[in-house]
């Protein structure tokens, strides 16, 4: 009954999915040479030889695969790559490092519709497929066990949240989980869960996350730093609304001691900066909108960065990182940000309570001391003026078990796909 019934759904829901994607356009949030891809039969040529379908939401979904793409391109020059995806950050970070690779292929994820799920299979007759993290697609999944494909859920996640959701439509949900070949869980809190849709084959390695690789850009510009290496400065990265007046008042307390003090702010999402920026004026403070090519003012006490990508370049100058989505109430249940990098490139990490999203890995680099739990601008301010040191100076290497647990997780990874492989 729930089959039938999510297929009627799907159905009434396709014309209104289509007008949402057309209003996105209009608020650039969508490609507009690619759009639609996601909601109209598209024409696609399929590469000569083996053919990966790795399907990843976002951004963060993406780059946590990419050291397994990396991997299997370098091991045979005959692998093929496709990776759907459904935003476009994610797409332009596919752009960036696979574009001009002939093995590499990007789709937008087709709606969850019979008739574009076979013109999908039409086109591209994948030899294994994996679907990365929190990824289910009814009509997808019961499509590819159809198809008989060796099928990976990986780094599988389901938060107590959706397996409530689940739970409702129990019989379904064990069918659906039914159809992967593997389930490679990243929290032992998901192996719990899908056990008890009796999933059969799921192995726990560690997160995937953990084996990011960290690379800064090529084009990064030394000289945007040059006015501030005398300042004491400290970053905060993917913060989300209301979290910069915290971090506003934490950087009052940090002025009084250390000065003078800069503070960069990375937002999740740059689309709010205006009001950002507002905020931050009305609490008294000058602040620089920091393009990609700007440097950084020597005045400047809050540089908002405006534009995407290179993250890396701040976390390996910056030795204390504040990470967002983690004071906000309301994302309970869904808040932290990934602070493997920002660990990897020996940065205190500092973060607030709610962290579920990441909880195994803040508690791991919590045991490590290498992130710290703040709950209010005080007990942040005066654990960054206690770490304080001069600009571009690391506190700690990286950890060695951090680096030996990302190995474990990525060959353990590797070899259970060359299991699959035909």
């Amino acid at each position: 009954m729930s089959k039938f019934l999510y297929t009627i759904l799907i159905k009434i829901f396709y014309i209104p999915f289509c007008l949402i994607i057309f209003f996105r356009i209009f608020i650039n949030k969508e490609d507009k040479s690619k759009f639609t891809e996601k909601i109209f039969p598209a024409k696609f040529k399929r590469p000569d030889g083996y053919l990966f379908w790795f399907h990843v939401a976002s951004l963060g979904e993406f780059n946590s695969i990419i050291p397994i793409l990396n991997y299997f391109n370098e091991k045979n020059k005959n692998y093929n790559f496709l990776i759907t995806t459904t935003t476009l950050s994610s797409y332009k970070e596919f752009k960036k490092k696979y574009e001009d690779n002939n093995n590499f292929f990007h789709q937008f994820l087709p709606y969850d519709t019979n008739f574009l799920i076979n013109n999908f299979f039409k086109n591209w007759r994948p030899d294994i497929v994996s679907f990365v993290d929190s990824e289910i697609w009814p009509n997808f999944i019961l499509k590819i066990g159809k198809e008989n494909l060796p099928f990976l859920l990986l780094n599988a996640r389901i938060t107590k949240k959706s397996f409530k959701r689940w739970k409702i439509v129990n019989n379904f949900a064990s069918e659906l989980f039914s159809k992967f070949t593997l389930c490679i869980a990243s929290s032992k809190e998901t192996i719990d869960y899908l056990k008890y849709f009796n999933v059969s084959n799921v192995k726990f390695f560690g997160n995937i996350k953990y084996c990011s690789l960290i690379k800064i850009g090529k084009n990064t510009k030394e000289y945007q730093f040059d006015q501030i290496i005398n300042n004491f400065v400290w970053c905060a990265i993917s913060t989300h609304p209301n979290e910069e007046i915290f971090l506003g008042k934490a950087h009052k307390i940090i002025q009084k001691k250390l000065k003078p003090s800069t503070l960069i702010l990375i937002p999740r999402h740059i689309n709010k900066i205006q009001k950002i920026s507002s905020n931050l004026k009305k609490m008294g403070f000058d602040v620089q909108l920091k393009n990609e090519k700007d440097s950084i003012n020597k005045n400047t006490e809050i540089a908002l960065v405006n534009y995407y990508g290179e993250i890396a370049k701040y976390l390996k100058k910056i030795n204390q990182i504040f990470i967002g989505k983690s004071l906000l109430g309301k994302l309970k249940n869904r808040g932290g940000q990934n602070p493997i990098d920002a660990a990897k490139l020996g940065c205190k990490v500092y973060h607030g309570p709610y962290v579920y999203n990441f909880r195994e890995i803040y508690d791991f680099l919590g045991n490590k001391n290498l992130s710290k739990k703040i709950i209010t601008p005080e007990e942040l301010a005066q654990n960054i003026i206690k770490n304080s040191g001069k600009f571009g100076e690391k506190k700690h290497e990286t950890n060695q078990e951090l680096e030996n647990l990302s190995k474990d997780i990525f060959n353990n990874t590797i070899s259970e796909y060359e299991k699959l492989i035909k």
